[in-house]
């Protein structure tokens, strides 16, 4: 009988598992830390671009309305500003502002300076901004000079929205633009993140492959008698009943030892049934090869009034059990009873809650 994909969910087994995971998770979150967070901090501090400095001017606007409550019907957003500085018209009379300074010494394209000029509004629609930002201080406190000259003169003339503008606040202390970098919230992000992708991982892990840590996974798969562990307090008592003989009492008959996995060594199992097992292990109990590596065993299989087999816990150990068996089936090789090699110990204890 095989329940193999009818398991239901071991959350119990998962948590202990991930639990083991703990440290792993903790060095992925580390390196992850460090190499997201570190990559920011290495972007945005130490390769840092040179330094921008910012000239803001701000204007009071005069709307050619007939009353003030209708300044809300002009719609003059911060956008249409921003369109309004950057369009050709602006560059060409900021140009001429900037040729006709014989000290400003700024020589620029329309598109450079296009690229330096931006706009901004509050919530009062007749209090709009400029900024003007560059790599000199300098040179961004001239260009702001034209940009307010163009503002309050040719712009305000040629916008038949717009009465007048005046400046209220000039521009005329270029400050240094401290860039939003935010190292600490980076590498708590860089953690949170790399924690919770190591957690999936481990999970989808743990859930999705073939492992066997417990003895009674080999009962729930794959319908198998499962004596136990080699240190578990059942084992002796189980294998005393598998393998009673016709009397009732141990030492019934020829036995095979197999063991599934390749590098599994059945004279190794053998050697300890014999010292943990007085009562149940006689002279007629041997051991053979693993069928995955010697499909002739069966033949000996065949002829053993039992067979026990020896299944070393792990990852990938039930993709080799289910061929096994498969094979086994097969050949007509029935299998009496199963024993869990190399288990955890201490996690079969804390599955179970016993004292450890």
């Amino acid at each position: 009988m095989r329940y193999y994909g009818k398991e239901p969910f071991d959350l119990k087994l998962t948590i202990l598992r991930m639990l083991y995971r703990l440290p792993v998770i903790g060095g992925l979150t580390v390196l992850g830390t460090l190499l997201f967070g570190g990559g920011y901090y290495v972007k945005n501090v130490l390769l840092q671009g040179p330094a921008f400095y910012q000239v803001v001017s701000v204007y009071r606007v005069e709307y050619d309305v007939q009353d003030e409550k209708d300044v809300g019907q002009v719609y003059i957003n911060q956008a249409t500003w921003t369109t309004y500085i950057r369009s050709g018209m602006f560059l060409e009379h900021l140009q001429a502002y900037l040729a006709e300074d014989g000290e400003s010494g700024v020589t620029m394209s329309e598109q450079e300076l296009a690229e330096a000029l931006g706009a901004d509004l509050a919530s009062d629609l007749r209090i709009p901004s400029t900024i003007v930002t560059t790599d000199d201080p300098e040179k961004s406190m001239r260009i702001a000079a034209g940009v307010e000259a163009v503002m309050t003169g040719a712009l305000a003339s040629e916008i038949r929205e717009i009465k007048s503008i005046h400046v209220v606040d000039p521009g005329d202390t270029a400050v240094e633009v401290v860039p939003d970098v935010r190292v600490g919230r980076a590498l708590i992000l860089s953690a949170v993140l790399s924690c919770f992708f190591a957690v999936i991982i481990f999970l989808l892990k743990e859930t999705g492959d073939d492992s066997i840590w417990l003895p009674a996974s080999l009962w729930r798969r794959y319908g198998l008698k499962t004596a136990g562990t080699p240190k578990s307090g059942e084992f002796a008592e189980n294998m005393k009943y598998f393998f009673r003989g016709e009397d009732g009492k141990g030492k019934g008959g020829s036995v095979a030892v197999c063991p599934v996995q390749e590098k599994l060594d059945g004279e190794e199992v053998l050697e300890m049934l014999k010292a943990s097992c007085l009562e149940t292990v006689g002279e007629g109990w041997f051991a053979v090869q693993s069928p995955v590596i010697c499909p002739e065993v069966c033949e000996r299989l065949r002829e053993a009034e039992g067979i026990l087999l020896a299944v070393k816990a792990g990852s990938h150990a039930g993709r080799k059990l289910e061929h096994v068996l498969e094979y086994l089936e097969q050949q007509d090789c029935r299998v009496t009873a199963a024993v869990l090699w190399g288990a955890d110990e201490r996690l079969i204890r804390r599955y179970y809650r016993l004292h450890i």
